[in-house]
């Protein structure tokens, strides 16, 4: 199936968890979701004031949380069709990536400004920042059902993270461009990195 989904570039998608929908985040400043069988604009979301790279769903299926340009982080309530709360200004640069946690009561953002925020959704604030990376970070996932994440950044290292005491556990070198994406395995054994020059590691 072909979905002319926006005007302008998409740079994050979301598939939810048990529905056939997914949610894209594009240039033209909304976001949307669409129902994979029929192609269908199910929801739009405007609010920022830029772009949006990222986009992700609450594992419940009840909220999406958007981040872009404007540097700032928002969580969408999809009964209300509307803002439930803005987190301004985290970044001093482009957030590149946003991730909820499994149990959803936590997320993640990642930046231009090489800062990892953990961000405390029933508080509404942030919790935790990560600072070891000296460059953009681009890549960022929890590994499944722990309180582990690993990061990817344009200074060609990955880490893993342990959320709890804002402490690197491993980072790994052998990359020799950006990367731009990290991904951990469904068992979480295995993590993929994918960088600039157009190569995967695992």
């Amino acid at each position: 199936r072909k979905i002319e989904a926006h005007n302008k570039g998409v740079g994050g998608l979301a598939l939810h968890s048990r529905k056939q929908i997914v949610a894209t985040a594009s240039d033209d400043c909304t976001w949307k979701i669409w129902n994979m069988d029929s192609g269908e604009n199910i929801m739009t979301g405007e609010g920022h004031k830029e772009w949006i790279s990222t986009v992700d769903f609450h594992p419940a299926g009840s909220h999406l949380i958007t981040a872009g340009s404007d540097r700032n982080l928002k969580l969408w309530d999809f009964l209300s069709s509307g803002i439930a709360h803005t987190f301004n200004n985290v970044h001093t640069a482009p957030i590149w990536k946003v991730r909820f946690h499994d149990t959803g009561d936590f997320a993640l953002s990642a930046g231009g400004d090489g800062v990892i925020k953990l961000y405390d959704m029933h508080a509404l604030k942030v919790r935790q920042q990560y600072r070891q990376h000296t460059d953009s970070v681009n890549g960022l996932n929890f590994q499944p059902f722990t309180n582990f994440f690993v990061s990817g950044s344009a200074d060609r290292t990955v880490s893993i993270w342990d959320m709890r005491t804002g402490l690197t556990v491993q980072t790994f070198y052998g990359h020799l461009n950006a990367i731009n994406d990290t991904q951990f395995s469904i068992g979480g054994q295995y993590i993929a990195s994918s960088d600039s020059d157009g190569i995967v590691k695992v």
